[in-house]
């Protein structure tokens, strides 16, 4: 997570190209258009809405593409003039895809258990015993659905000087988090961890016999058609758009790929997104639909994540997707089933908040302050990620969630609150019939649940 900047009135360069969904994409010059209020079709809104979050965000390049069924409504590459990227990136342009990663390590681990070559519900303790062996109720499911309830290694001291050497392994950095305290015991609350991610391709090493990146190749990209998925690391720095960190800072990755294996460490491109978002995301086959199917904690809560997917409705619309950030660069891919719309964001700036651009994209406004009923909710919370100090201020809430920042929330509903200022990513909701101990908490594509912290 990271500052927000706005850069003031950068010079735009848009482009446009032939409607051909797969194919590298010509680029072509076009001018661009006046602005929203002129904007009379659906492209034009969510071009000039690209355009303008671009510039507000100071994102220096990027990719947009989306999809309703087979036919291209839109797919550009934006860059500004003075972009050290130069030309702006087309269709096969390379970009890190972050987080995205993560359902393409969730579909190989499917298709091994299909073959038979490992349990969903097997204890990871079978696989790695060497940090799990005495944790026989840790099963593969909670490493795929994020309730296994171990630490992040990426915030635990130590990952500094792993990360920047280029020899470490997979395996250093699942023991710095196998070393730390669990967060809660398997399957009783959700925390996102960059460690599940990464122990689930030590699994699929260990279970084929292969490194990570030929495992999915063999097994997830070619049988589904798709080329232009990488590891990042395999690319060199020119191979790939180059990207910013929020301070507006060229920023490489990490020196170590074990540190992104399985987690965060694909490159990739607008064609080959969009491909799989149609081939996996909005396919509906059982194999695939597993990856976007939710979870029930053991008090019942169902939490809104799959298997490297989020499920989490969107201004009241049912949508399966995910957000990715590296230093550098942001991206999302998100399918809305009832719309058959499929959306791709690839984008040269790191931890950019790519929620609030969703609104224009599928037809819908941002939520807005509305007034409501008081809710009584201040102190300390967790949600085994996040901290959160909450407090009131007349009806509005203070809220400092550390590794993010801090925000004002405004009501948007009885017991709902948005932040004022990034009202489509942070959403609070607190059970209008509870003590006031705990409440649910929306940031980007995922939602977390915290609970008051123990003193």
């Amino acid at each position: 997570m990271g500052a927000f900047h706005r850069k003031q009135d950068p010079t735009w360069r848009c482009y446009r190209a032939p409607v051909s969904q797969y194919s590298v994409l010509a680029i072509l010059t076009a001018g661009c258009l006046a602005s929203p209020a002129t904007a009379d079709t659906e492209t034009d809104v969510a071009d000039a809405a690209i355009r303008t979050f671009a510039a507000q965000h100071g994102i220096p390049a990027a990719h947009v593409t989306l999809l309703r069924g087979d036919q291209v409504i839109l797919q550009r590459g934006y860059t500004t003039s003075a972009s050290a990227a130069g030309a702006a990136p087309d269709a096969a342009s390379m970009f890190p895809a972050g987080s995205i990663s993560k359902q393409f390590t969730a579909a190989v681990i499917v298709s091994l258990a299909d073959e038979g070559l490992l349990r969903l519900e097997a204890p990871v303790r079978d696989y790695l015993p060497e940090w799990f062996a005495s944790e026989p109720e840790l099963r593969i499911t909670h490493l795929l659905s994020q309730t296994s309830g171990l630490a992040d290694f990426l915030w635990l001291d130590g990952y500094r000087p792993l990360a920047d050497d280029p020899a470490t392994p997979m395996a250093a950095y699942i023991t710095l988090a196998a070393d730390a305290p669990r967060r809660f015991a398997p399957g009783t609350r959700w925390a996102y961890s960059k460690t599940n991610y990464k122990a689930l391709a030590l699994i699929a090493e260990r279970v084929a016999g292969r490194p990570f990146g030929d495992v999915l190749a063999d097994r997830v990209l070619r049988p589904a058609g798709i080329d232009g998925i990488v590891a990042c690391h395999r690319l060199s720095s020119t191979q790939f758009v180059p990207g910013i960190n929020a301070d507006g800072k060229l920023t490489p990755l990490d020196a170590s790929e074990a540190a992104y294996v399985g987690d965060g460490g694909l490159c990739t491109n607008a064609a080959s997104l969009s491909k799989w978002l149609r081939v996996v995301l909005a396919a509906g086959e059982v194999k695939w639909s597993r990856l976007a199917q939710t979870v029930t904690l053991t008090d019942g809560t169902r939490v809104p994540y799959g298997f490297g997917l989020s499920t989490r409705e969107f201004l009241g619309r049912a949508m399966v997707w995910h957000g990715g950030n590296v230093d550098s660069h942001s991206a999302l891919i998100a399918y809305l089933p009832e719309a058959d719309l499929g959306i791709v964001i690839l984008t040269a700036r790191g931890f950019v908040w790519l929620t609030e651009l969703l609104p224009a994209l599928v037809g819908s406004s941002s939520p807005e302050r509305t007034r409501a009923a008081y809710v009584s909710i201040d102190g300390d919370f967790e949600d085994g990620l996040f901290r959160y100090v909450v407090a009131p201020d007349g009806e509005d809430l203070q809220v400092e969630i550390d590794l993010i920042g801090k925000f004002r929330f405004v009501p948007a509903g009885q017991g709902e609150f948005i932040a004022e200022e990034l009202p489509a990513t942070f959403r609070l909701r607190v059970p209008a019939d509870g003590p006031g101990d705990r409440f649910e908490f929306d940031w980007g594509e995922v939602r977390s649940f915290a609970r008051r912290a123990k003193p």
